[in-house]
């Protein structure tokens, strides 16, 4: 970089009476090159620092409620021929793909993936009843009591899910109100 400031240098100046072609001119271009570099480095550091700081928490499996264990939940769609009927235990997500809703459960030790043709919204409506399952993105709902660790900060989470390696999004709208869902299921 320095090397092309000097040789610009020579391009966008008149020539004058004293040559520039001398290694002080030279090292001045390298020395305010790295200088500039240094300062666009600092820069970009500092407001990127605050992501170094995100704090991870992890839970344990929540399942006090030997009830929920009854408890059947039936999903209705869009369609009437089509039904998904699982245990409230079973539930660990469902997410949105277009016209799709994709349910996750974790049934005889494996996950799942479940696709009904419904929307997020109208899911949300049939699974109101339950405190414990959360909209917590806008393609998203959650069963907290399956909420292993959360990763972030105010800006949004990651959620792990037991048994699962895929990371639910917990957007930023919906930071607070999830923390105090958590905190309710935890205590």
């Amino acid at each position: 970089m320095g090397i092309a400031i000097f040789l610009a240098g020579f391009i966008f100046e008149s020539s004058t009476e004293v040559s520039r072609w001398n290694f002080t001119t030279f090292f001045d271009s390298c020395k305010y090159s790295f200088l500039i570099g240094i300062l666009l480095f600092a820069f970009f550091t500092a407001n990127n620092y605050r992501h170094r700081f995100q704090k991870s928490e992890s839970f344990e499996l929540r399942n006090n409620n030997k009830e929920e264990d009854e408890i059947l939940i039936n999903i209705n769609s869009n369609l009437k021929k089509e039904s998904l009927t699982f245990r409230a235990n079973e539930f660990l997500f469902v997410t949105s793909d277009g016209n799709y809703a994709i349910f996750y459960l974790y049934r005889n030790n494996e996950i799942k993936k479940v696709s009904i043709r419904n929307s997020i919204s109208k899911i949300e409506k049939q699974l109101s009843e339950f405190p414990n399952f959360f909209r917590c993105h806008r393609a998203f709902i959650v069963n907290i009591n399956k909420v292993v660790t959360k990763k972030g900060n105010a800006l949004g989470y990651l959620l792990n899910i037991a048994n699962c390696d895929i990371k639910v999004p917990v957007s930023r709208q919906k930071v607070k109100i999830f923390d105090s869902l958590l905190n309710k299921t935890t205590h």
